[in-house]
């Protein structure tokens, strides 16, 4: 009797972790060969419009170094600047500011072809890892050519962040 209630008990329990884990789409996972570093790129997922064109987020984890990418679409007049520090404003309304990991340039591909989108990488401390994997995100704060522009979320893609950065984990 204890070993079927014991089985029974562990049945639902593998069943319970099964329903409520968290699915994760990967565009990477594996061991880097020269490094032997976990390396993982979540999919991408919408946080919002930035003048219209979307703006996609995705998780990334190296070894132990946790970053958060941007990818912003610039079809439009207006320039994100990749420079310049971005802000979100949290549910419990702290607010997190980022400031961009400096990208190398590549001068053979100068004036080559049309940047349709701007790549931004923020490394995270392990602070700003757990509170932005903890919390959504109700607001966007980024800098454009004429100043700084807050934007809010919408509340199906508050999540957007929360979810590729557990994916981490």
């Amino acid at each position: 009797m204890i070993k079927n209630l014991i089985l029974s008990f562990s049945i639902f329990i593998l069943v319970s972790a099964n329903l409520y884990a968290q699915k994760c789409n990967y565009e990477k996972n594996e061991v880097d060969a020269v490094t032997d570093l976990l390396v993982k790129l979540t999919q991408p997922k919408m946080l919002l419009r930035v003048g219209g064109q979307p703006l996609y987020v995705k998780g990334q984890s190296i070894g132990t170094n946790k970053y958060l990418k941007l990818r912003i679409y610039n079809y439009v007049d207006f320039d994100v600047q990749e420079e310049r520090e971005i802000t979100f404003t949290l549910s419990n309304t702290q607010e997190i500011t980022l400031y961009p990991r400096t990208m190398p340039v590549d001068s053979s591909k100068i004036d080559s072809y049309m940047n349709v989108s701007t790549l931004l990488v923020y490394k995270l401390s392990s602070d700003q890892y757990l509170q932005l994997k903890d919390n959504a995100i109700v607001k966007f704060k980024y800098y454009l050519d004429s100043g700084f522009v807050e934007e809010k979320i919408k509340e199906k893609n508050q999540y957007s962040i929360m979810t590729v950065l557990r994916c981490l984990e």
